[in-house]
């Protein structure tokens, strides 16, 4: 059990911490490997070299293990975010990046595991335990992507006339893959390859109305007047949709 040098917790503290996170790491290798039914303490236990009787001084039960994972998912999702949100990049590149990085980790141990969990419809009533905890979570995310979003109508990028709350709510729908896996399962498309067509549904929705190459930019009919409401300022934008919560779709699913 290797412990960083440069921490200067408590050593029982940091080798808890250490224990803790080689569990999650073989129940997620269990799950991946023989599905949720089959994941048992035993041999969570053997794989890490501790007795079953350790795993239940830090979780009660299998389920409060597994719900441990989805939070630890969701720590480092939030983590990610924050890079991205914090980078100089455009608005728009922002949120590409973040669909890139959301759906490039499709197939890893992590995203498998949670995903063949969710199979099991005896999990989800356990899984809405968790609620009110991601929903508190995702609050500073959602008002950092409100405010990429009022960034991006500020120069220009995105629709003034669209509600923030709605451009939010929509983005927040892309960032559960389950939702898409579909695609890649069935229509045999790679992740980078949903990424570029959801991607492209949803700039072009958003994009402001005759932006090149968008919607709302083709030329009317010979002799035909242009809408003088298209060039007049956007009155409908909703002033308070910056500081509303977006739902993240994980948490709304449990």
């Amino acid at each position: 059990m290797s412990i960083a040098s440069g921490d200067t917790r408590p050593l029982k503290e940091r080798q808890r911490e250490e224990r803790e996170r080689l569990i999650l790491r073989a129940a997620e290798e269990v799950i991946v490997e023989k599905g949720y039914q089959a994941l048992a303490m035993e041999e969570i236990a053997g794989r890490v070299g501790i007795s079953r009787a350790t795993i239940y001084l830090h979780f009660a039960s299998k389920e409060d293990l597994v719900l441990a994972l989805f939070e630890h998912g969701l720590r480092a999702f939030l983590n990610v975010l924050d890079a991205h949100l914090s980078s100089a990049a455009a608005p728009r590149e922002k949120l590409l990046a973040i669909l890139e990085d959301v759906y490039g980790s499709m197939s890893g141990r992590h995203y498998q595991a949670l995903s063949a969990v969710l199979q099991n419809p005896e999990f989800h009533a356990r899984l809405a335990e968790k609620r009110r905890l991601f929903a508190t979570l995702w609050e500073e995310p959602a008002r950092r992507f409100a405010a990429v979003f009022e960034e991006g109508k500020a120069a220009g990028e995105f629709d003034p006339a669209l509600p923030t709350s709605v451009m939010s709510s929509v983005f927040g729908t892309l960032l559960t893959p389950l939702s898409y896996r579909r695609l890649i399962d069935q229509e045999h498309m790679a992740p980078e390859e949903v990424v570029r067509h959801l991607s492209r549904f949803f700039f072009k929705g958003i994009a402001p109305v005759g932006a090149p190459g968008e919607a709302g930019d083709a030329p009317g009919p010979p002799g035909s007047k242009p809408d003088p409401a298209a060039s007049e300022p956007a009155d409908t934008a909703d002033p308070d949709a910056g500081t509303r919560r977006v739902p993240w779709n994980g948490a709304e699913r449990a």
